[in-house]
């Protein structure tokens, strides 16, 4: 098995590879395998920009997804679903939002051996066997937020940390860019807990927190549905004043900030993503080309009320 590593800061790839856009002369079939269900919000952004890209592009897609929540069991679920793709010989490439960047790399190296290119897209797959991963620069993101955080407290304070799904890279990548963050101030960072992306296990960790620390200034979420349970959790307590922060820049979290019950997130771009790694595989399937290891979106804007449009 061979094995890739995301790191930041990555070196920035050429404005070429956002700008090109080719249609298709064939209709390519194009697997896309969400990492769960498109009813959470994030992912449901993703199939949509997936679908409209297809359109535009004008290729076959399939979207593929679990009806369950962000686990680890879901990895099961993905290798299955691979191994199903390749005995079909239907697909001419394959999309995939990994749960597991290490366990799922056997089953897509085996597709990969089969002659399906593969693009991992969200989630880094740890093989260099794949055409590219396809992302937003987690780290980057991460470190805005903590900066922003350092700046909004006036340098000092005190943070939790809400993090995602202890196995994934990007929860990963978004907690170390947010200490990176904290560090340019005097920042206590009194709790770092993972709630595994969702609202519920949000909700009833910072209800614990709550109850364990009297001086919290700010939660810092690492996606807006945990920021929205957080929010539920301070909602008509004597803590509504702490400053609650999310990241995804989904509809979900941009009517949080506009309601009050969150104060910034961090736009991500998942329509984006999805059609830049549809466009790279019709690119890849028409012509033979090549990209780099890795293509993060280079935009890590931080949204407040203040520049929500």
């Amino acid at each position: 098995m061979s094995t890739k590593q995301l790191s930041s800061p990555v070196s920035q790839v050429s404005d070429e590879i956002f700008q090109t856009e080719i249609k298709a002369t064939k209709p390519w079939k194009i697997a896309y395998i969400l990492k769960t269900t498109p009813k959470e919000p994030y992912w449901k952004d993703v199939k949509e920009g997936a679908e409209k890209a297809a359109q535009n592009f004008n290729v076959d897609i399939t979207i593929i997804n679990s009806e369950k929540p962000q686990t680890t069991e879901f990895v099961e679920d993905q290798i299955i679903l691979v191994a199903n793709l390749i005995k079909a010989e239907e697909i001419d490439g394959i999309i995939i939002g990994s749960s597991d960047s290490i366990r799922l790399v056997p089953a897509i190296e085996k597709a990969i051996n089969s002659g399906i290119p593969v693009i991992a897209m969200d989630t880094p797959l740890n093989s260099d066997r794949i055409l590219t991963f396809v992302g937003f620069d987690n780290f980057a993101g991460g470190k805005s937020m903590g900066e922003w955080v350092v700046k909004k407290l006036e340098g000092k304070g005190t943070v939790a940390i809400l993090d995602g799904a202890p196995n994934h890279d990007n929860a990963i990548q978004r907690r170390l860019g947010f200490m990176a963050g904290l560090k340019t101030g005097n920042m206590k960072i009194i709790a770092i807990e993972s709630a595994n992306w969702e609202q519920s296990k949000a909700q009833k960790i910072t209800k614990k927190l709550l109850k364990k620390f009297d001086n919290i200034d700010t939660i810092i979420a690492a996606n807006d549905s945990m920021a929205l349970g957080a929010s539920q959790a301070v909602e008509n307590t004597q803590y509504s004043q702490i400053i609650i922060t999310g990241f995804d820049g989904l509809e979900n979290g941009l009517q949080a900030i506009k309601q009050g019950k969150i104060t910034a997130t961090i736009n991500q771009a998942p329509k984006q993503q999805a059609r830049l790694a549809i466009q790279l595989m019709i690119r890849h399937l028409e012509n033979g080309e090549t990209f780099p290891n890795i293509i993060l979106l280079p935009n890590t804007e931080v949204i407040t009320s203040e520049n929500l449009e």
